[in-house]
């Protein structure tokens, strides 16, 4: 049916609940929480759940517009955002306030979560998707997997098609038949999304996955089913036809939750859940007289429907429930995965029969003043955005973890709370200390910071997370090489012969995420193994690209030898409700002798260096930091030596640089 055959007595004859459509919302949101708690990997594409919840509510806005085509212009749009903000934000603003607390009493600013608090605070104004396509991680990324404001992506997508669909959408029901240009505009802006989105899944996956402009078509692909198909109609020949179309969409919904591809995602796989689910949806709305099919009774029955209508709730608390689980007692054992479902559940029934449905059916103010309304709750959104700004600047005070405190575990470049005693030396003036390398080397700031402070010369920080600077274990990331470059080309255009380059990164065989259930001799081993010949002759090869230039330039190499790595990460590990965790299984102890092992090999290439570059000097923090036969996370005063498996902590700065500022003593005093 085309939608000039689309009447306006049609468009405002229905109206009618229909239980199918919240039948499809179920779907919609177990198939998200099932991906999400990775059950069984029963379904890997099932994040598509999200898509269908798209598509649904494209169809479900249209029909709600169509309702109100003869209101005045200005009475139609308050109505409509009065029951926009009335169904999304409440709900959403008490999830995000518990959210926000909870972060802060158990969830310490760690690698893991340092995205987390921008992330939560610009979802109270709808753009945490903005947010998200601005960082480096993916959706899929392990990071994301512990921001409990991830899922919000979507609803900031809503949000912001919301600003200009009703626009649209009106001008077709009001002069679709006299315009082409209203008739078509939509279906036009739903085609270039969809070039967009195909263009950017390819150059800019992140955008692509989180921004408006690539998913636009998936909503408008609902407005558009409406303006083909309108309210629908009940009638009997449509039976076998309503039947195939639910069917073929469940076959294609399903295959989506099997088969989706996360790098090729949306385009092409978001195609086949949103033509799934426009068949579904029209199946649907073209239900049979009476009970219908099997399948049509199984969309509307009550645990179908009541699901549906729980559907915004599941999805607002499913997720993070799953990140403060995981963070804490973890979500591998059997007791914690019979806990979550009842959790999740319980918190959105509350939700929603304590949140949701009062505020949108009840207090006839709220419907009988939509402007008032809508101010009163952007007024409420304003209120708990400045709250939530207080609560994460006020973390420290408001945690229960021992890892909140930032002074003693996180290498910022806090200035001293101990006194400096500034070192007098004529050597020292006017040097520099440049330092390269990957997060290891932000690992070293407040160590650097008290050396700038006693030795009174200029540090110059280059850091790259991942972009390890003459690892000694393989060749340095491809990807890096650039900045590198860039980095080594400035130093040699800022130095003057005789200023030190301190090369620090990670050059150990990282033990943290490896299955220690076994046998842990075995585990060794295969961290051994990894070091082959080949890789020696590519780290070989790495060193001398970086170190031939800079011995050229007179200045002075200092490589730190490899530190001690460990098992787990201790800032995941060191409270009374996360010790259990099954990632805090494998200890925060290592023995020395293991540590010895694992780093021969790199051992054996610094000496090797040492001898062909005059200029390259080696300082090891291993005696300091693993006094004894067993390496641990802390010192003997229950301190931490690390923040997590393998950075240093604030702790560990401090304890460390005495022995560095002697030694960067030395190397220029001959000078």
């Amino acid at each position: 049916m085309s939608s000039t055959h689309l009447h306006r007595a049609d468009l405002r004859s229905g109206g009618a609940y229909l239980p199918g459509i919240d039948g499809l919302r179920a779907i919609a949101v177990l198939a998200v929480i099932i991906f999400h708690i990775e059950f069984l990997g029963f379904l890997p594409g099932g994040f598509t759940g999200v898509d269908m919840f798209f598509v649904i509510s494209g169809y479900v806005i249209s029909r709600s517009l169509s309702e109100r085509v003869d209101w005045p212009l200005a009475t139609l749009l308050l109505d409509f955002y009065r029951r926009r903000l009335l169904r999304i934000v409440p709900a959403l603003l008490v999830m995000l306030l518990a959210c926000v607390l909870l972060s802060a009493m158990l969830v310490p600013p760690v690698w893991l979560s340092n995205q987390n608090e921008e992330t939560g605070l610009a979802a109270f104004l709808g753009l945490s998707n903005l947010v998200l396509a601005w960082q480096s991680d993916t959706y899929f990324s392990p990071r994301a997997e512990f921001n409990p404001y991830l899922h919000t992506w979507s609803l900031g997508v809503e949000e912001q098609f919301y600003l200009v669909f009703p626009g649209v959408f009106l001008l077709w029901l009001r002069y679709r038949e006299r315009s082409v240009a209203a008739r078509y505009l939509l279906a036009a802006l739903a085609a270039a999304s969809l070039a967009v989105c195909m263009i950017q899944t390819r150059s800019e996956p992140l955008a692509a996955f989180y921004l408006l402009p690539g998913r636009f078509w998936e909503l408008a692909a609902g407005a558009l089913l409406f303006q083909l198909i309108g309210q629908g109609e009940r009638a009997p020949q449509r039976a076998a036809v309503a039947v195939l179309m639910l069917g073929v969409g469940l076959a294609m919904v399903a295959a989506g939750f099997v088969l989706a591809d996360a790098r090729q995602f949306p385009f092409p796989w978001a195609l086949l859940t949103v033509a799934g689910t426009l068949l579904l949806i029209a199946g649907v709305v073209h239900r049979p007289y009476g009970s219908g099919s099997p399948l049509h009774r199984l969309l509307a029955c009550s645990l179908s429907t009541y699901l549906g209508r729980l559907s915004y709730s599941l999805y607002l608390w499913h997720w993070p429930v799953a990140v403060f689980l995981r963070w804490t007692v973890g979500l591998e054992s059997v007791a914690v995965q019979w806990i979550y479902a009842p959790l999740v559940l319980g918190l959105a029934a509350a939700s929603y029969h304590g949140v949701e449905r009062p505020l949108r059916r009840g207090l006839p103010s709220l419907r009988q003043r939509p402007g008032f309304t809508v101010a009163s709750i952007l007024g409420v959104v304003g209120m708990s955005t400045g709250l939530g700004i207080w609560v994460a600047n006020n973390t420290e005070h408001l945690s229960l973890s021992r890892v909140a405190d930032s002074y003693t575990w996180h290498a910022y470049k806090h200035y001293p709370r101990e006194p400096i005693e500034p070192i007098e030396d004529p050597a020292l003036q006017g040097r520099q200390l440049f330092v390269l390398g990957d997060s290891h080397t932000a690992a070293y700031r407040t160590m650097l910071n008290i050396v700038s402070l006693r030795l009174g010369i200029e540090v110059v920080e280059y850091e790259r997370g991942g972009c390890a600077v003459v690892s000694l274990l393989a060749a340095d990331p491809p990807a890096c090489r650039a900045w590198r470059d860039a980095a080594l080309a400035d130093i040699r255009a800022r130095a003057k012969p005789g200023d030190v380059v301190f090369l620090a990164s990670l050059r150990m065989p990282e033990l943290a995420g490896r299955d220690w259930q076994g046998d842990e001799k075995a585990v060794f081993a295969q961290a051994l193994g990894e070091h082959t010949a080949q890789k020696a002759q590519e780290a070989r090869a790495a060193a001398d690209v970086v170190l031939t230039p800079l011995q050229a330039a007179g200045l002075t190499v200092l490589i730190d030898a490899p530190a001690p790595v460990f098992k787990a990460p201790a800032n995941r590990c060191s409270d009374v409700f996360n010790r259990m965790n099954p990632v805090c299984a494998p200890g925060l102890t290592v023995e020395r002798d293991r540590v010895l092992q694992l780093r021969a090999p790199q051992m054996h290439l610094l000496t090797v260096l040492a001898r062909e570059y005059p200029m390259l000097k080696v300082w090891d923090p291993l005696p300091i930091l693993c006094p004894g036969a067993t390496c641990s996370v802390y010192d003997t005063d229950a301190q931490p030596l690390f923040a997590d498996a393998d950075h240093l902590s604030g702790h560990g700065n401090r304890v460390l640089e005495p022995s560095f500022t002697q030694f960067l003593i030395r190397l220029y005093h001959p000078l």
